[in-house]
């Protein structure tokens, strides 16, 4: 088994992984290893890797069935699995969890750097575990008992013109809003989290906008306090990198001098 640097980022999320090359195939106690790290960072960063889409691909199905790309962006027209993402046109300068207006969003996004600006260019990740673990109790019991609603507009919009792509092997035709509890209980780690994201939680279930939208806020600001949070990873060497985080998190990319790339 190959033995693994890992070094964490901070007291609450993140973590570097070292002395491992993923474009080749690892042992089963390898990726057990990974896995429990990833379970206990919730993110972790793979500098200094040389992966092809194929490769990418090969390194993420170990951790699970992978979905199409994206619903509603198209993916490389040689793979549907992989989502190319250049920052000209695709920045995500917003909280978000990917895919949160689906019913069943991924387990995981895994991303792979191919091109970065020599500053800037970042990607901020935070917490929504250790967010939920540090709310005052009667807030985490009131939290417990909610409903959010997910949607995004815009893709609804893009898939009523008839620019949905697929989702789990069907073609997505339409997006009407879906319902996900406001906490989430991890099923390996048994550990609550919220699942709430400014990108696409519109409002609390039976709460009426104003209010649904106040208390979202409420939580959201806590969710980004600075002690939930990472950025990218350590050093900010520009060589090509992985990154693996789960739906423990939520992430904003910061705005970058020069326009990067990587795939998903």
């Amino acid at each position: 088994m190959t033995a693994l640097d890992i070094r964490p980022l901070g007291p609450n999320i993140g973590a570097e992984v070292y002395g491992i090359d993923l474009a080749h195939e690892l042992p089963d106690e390898t990726i057990a290893a990974i896995r429990a790290a990833w379970l206990e960072h919730l993110v972790l960063f793979f500098p200094g890797q040389s992966l092809t889409p194929e490769t990418q691909l090969a390194f993420a199905t170990r951790f699970g069935t992978t979905t199409e790309a994206h619903p509603v962006e198209k993916s490389k027209a040689d793979n549907e699995k992989i989502h190319a993402i250049d920052s000209i046109k695709d920045r995500t300068d917003f909280w978000h969890t990917d895919v949160t207006f689906m019913a069943e969003p991924p387990s995981a996004s895994m991303l792979y750097a191919v091109q970065l600006p020599p500053v800037g260019g970042d990607t901020m990740w935070t917490s929504t575990r250790a967010a939920y673990e540090r709310l005052a109790k009667p807030l985490q019991r009131f939290c417990t008992e909610l409903t959010a609603i997910h949607y995004s507009e815009y893709y609804a919009q893009v898939v009523a013109s008839g620019g949905g792509q697929s989702w789990n092997g069907k073609p997505v035709t339409e997006m009407p809003p879906v319902e996900h509890p406001v906490v989430r209980i991890h099923p390996e780690t048994e550990r609550p989290n919220l699942f709430v994201n400014p990108g696409f939680t519109v409002g609390i279930k039976d709460f009426p906008a104003a209010q649904g939208h106040a208390f979202l806020k409420v939580l959201y600001d806590h969710m980004i306090r600075p002690e939930f949070v990472c950025v990218t990873g350590g050093p900010r060497e520009r060589s090509p990198s992985g990154t693996t985080a789960p739906r423990c998190t939520t992430a904003s990319s910061t705005t970058a001098k020069t326009a990067g790339s990587c795939t998903a």
